[in-house]
């Protein structure tokens, strides 16, 4: 059945993205995420999946299927020198003209106003970003916006993993006549385009109604407990009584922000927060092959190729976001925004020194060199040859502060 090979090809090796799209797409609901872990909710033969192989195919734990996805959206396969930036149109600098957004923004606000972009552009009716959970603050949630007011509350990127794709659920449970946009990680992009390359009613809703995919660049992330932990241990406080988390918020490249239910602020260092996250890494996410998935419409990066460093010393690159145009749809809507006064813009090369890319690079490489189960690469067979980098010399050498 279905769910056992979920369970022995990606759940049992701690390869899940925990991105929630399997229970969204589960027609007999019989799939829970839990803890960000996928759970049956009965064992018993006779409600499980038949033929039904629905969670195991728009999986991207494992085989990310990104050659497939290519083929479909662009008509060719990256090449090796396309290896960690995907195939592509252009690369922009810019930021947010709209004040409110760049200032509540942690890279310029240019994702957030191309969503609002697209939304005009192409007609959309939902929005679905990441946000934050209404009873547990402190915990990573999809949200679903209209409106400038309601993804407001979403921006900043959030450093955490969580279900997102559940927010496709009520859309998809429906077959609903709707026209989405969503933004995510590059393992839940790669979900997405897995979904739309069903030949299945599904599948063909999900072509129909989701219009325009954004990503944001992923060096790793962190499980919940990452948050929490600081938190507890760092702000001594108790979760429950928080009323706001922002990863990165204040003077740029901001600060890890905790804001308690007396409107009290605690803060703790964009680097140290980070640093600490390290300890909550699943191994799907240390061993990921993409920084980003190459199969968004726009990906987006920050513009400042070592932030963390930034955090520590006065950078002398102002608060600035990255975008990788990518397909027509992707053009379409970053050339509405330029034409409609919303974005400030400029030509920008991604360059080989983002210490982002870098760790990503290096870790990915050394975990391929072990004897270990990791996702499947964008190139099939393709392994990078380059020498491996420990993690504390290339924040030593960025001039980033030292990893524990």
């Amino acid at each position: 059945m279905s769910f056992n090979n979920l369970y022995k090809s990606v759940l049992s090796k701690d390869l899940c993205t925990s991105c929630g799209l399997c229970e969204s797409v589960c027609p007999k609901d019989i799939i829970k995420i839990n803890s960000n872990t996928p759970k049956l909710l009965s064992t018993t033969e006779e409600m499980q999946c038949g033929d039904c192989s629905l969670c195991y195919d728009v999986c991207p734990g494992f085989d990310p299927e990104t050659p497939k996805s290519e083929m479909n959206i662009f008509g060719r396969r990256r090449t090796e020198k396309e290896r960690w930036l995907g195939i592509f149109r252009r690369t922009i600098n810019g930021y947010s003209k709209d004040k409110e957004i760049y200032e509540n923004s942690a890279s310029g606000g240019c994702s957030t106003t191309s969503m609002l972009a697209a939304k005009e552009a192409l007609n959309l009716d939902y929005l679905i970003v990441a946000g934050r959970n209404p009873k547990k603050k402190w915990l990573g949630s999809p949200a679903i916006a209209t409106n400038k007011e309601e993804i407001m509350v979403s921006t900043q990127s959030k450093y955490q993993l969580f279900p997102h794709l559940k927010g496709l659920k009520p859309y998809i449970k429906e077959r609903a006549n709707v026209r989405i946009g969503i933004s995510g990680l590059p393992c839940q992009v790669q979900a997405i385009r897995k979904l739309q390359a069903l030949d299945h009613p599904v599948g063909e809703w999900a072509r129909k109604h989701i219009l325009f995919v954004i990503e944001i660049a992923c060096s790793s992330n962190t499980t919940f407990v990452g948050t929490e932990t600081l938190i507890k241990d760092q702000l001594n406080l108790n979760p429950k009584d928080v009323e706001k988390v922002s990863y990165r918020e204040g003077e740029y490249p901001g600060d890890f922000i905790v804001q308690d239910n007396k409107n009290v602020k605690h803060k703790i260092n964009l680097w140290e927060a980070v640093r600490e996250f390290k300890a909550f890494k699943t191994h799907r996410c240390m061993s990921c092959g993409d920084w980003m998935s190459g199969l968004a419409d726009v990906s987006f990066c920050d513009g400042d190729p070592n932030i963390f460093a930034s955090s520590i010393n006065p950078s002398a690159i102002d608060k600035q976001g990255k975008m990788v145009i990518r397909t027509e749809i992707g053009e379409k809507v970053i050339n509405y925004a330029i034409d409609h006064n919303r974005l400030e813009y400029w030509e920008g090369e991604i360059k080989t020194m983002n210490l982002g890319l870098e760790r990503k690079k290096n870790r990915r490489a050394t975990y391929e060199r072990l004897d270990c189960d990791i996702s499947e690469p964008p190139i099939p067979g393709y392994l990078d040859e380059d020498e491996i980098v420990s993690d504390e010399r290339l924040l030593q050498i960025s001039g980033s502060p030292k990893d524990k």
